[in-house]
């Protein structure tokens, strides 16, 4: 479904002779809203659901990434030339040599807690990643080391979304418009939703 037909879908679902009148730059901004939506909703439920997963799935990349302890790596760097997305959230890191260790992801607020405790030293068998202003830092690289970093990717593109997506993100549009204009039938919609969640 592109951007003309997933307009075209939502005008079908909120069509009545009492709804207003939406520009498709104006039914744009709903589309955008939803797959905003849609995303973080499913984000939440990432880990813990192949239902996520598979409606998420085209937004999943991996790359690979140089880290040297010291050296930031911009976040924007890692999308490379891809047109309407750009780094999301990050799912998992590990290094791409042997030995294939899993990379530790911490809290900025965790790292004084981390380098201080003797227990967990940062090393190349037990290296950390941290984000702190926009950008990556690493501990226990001390050569430069490749390391696969997977991401969720983010949009507000219909189109980049796998097409199994597309009427799901079309429903939630029509709901934002409903609920814009104060729609009785958007408490009808709310109804199901909630009902289909039981």
């Amino acid at each position: 479904m592109d951007a003309t037909s997933s307009k075209a879908r939502v005008r079908n679902i909120i069509d009545s002779e009492t709804t207003a009148y939406f520009s498709d730059s104006e039914l744009g901004e709903f589309l955008k809203m939803a797959v905003d939506e849609f995303i973080q909703q499913y984000y939440m439920a990432f880990e813990t659901t192949q239902d996520s997963r598979d409606k998420l799935q085209d937004l999943v990349t991996s790359v690979d990434q140089a880290f040297i302890d010291g050296t930031a790596v911009v976040i924007g760097t890692m999308d490379g030339d891809t047109s309407g997305l750009e780094y999301g959230r990050l799912l998992s890191a590990y290094v791409k040599s042997n030995p294939n260790v899993n990379v530790k992801v911490i809290q900025i607020s965790d790292i004084s807690a981390y380098l201080n405790d003797p227990f967990n030293k940062a090393d190349s068998s037990n290296p950390v990643i941290y984000f702190k202003e926009g950008n990556i830092y690493s501990i226990g690289f001390t050569s430069s080391t490749t390391v696969v970093v997977t991401y969720l990717q983010y949009t507000t593109d219909i189109t980049k979304l796998n097409a199994t997506t597309h009427e799901e993100v079309c429903q939630i549009a029509a709901r934002k418009v409903l609920a814009t204009l104060g729609d009785p039938r958007y408490q009808m919609v709310q109804a199901e939703i909630t009902e289909r969640r039981v």
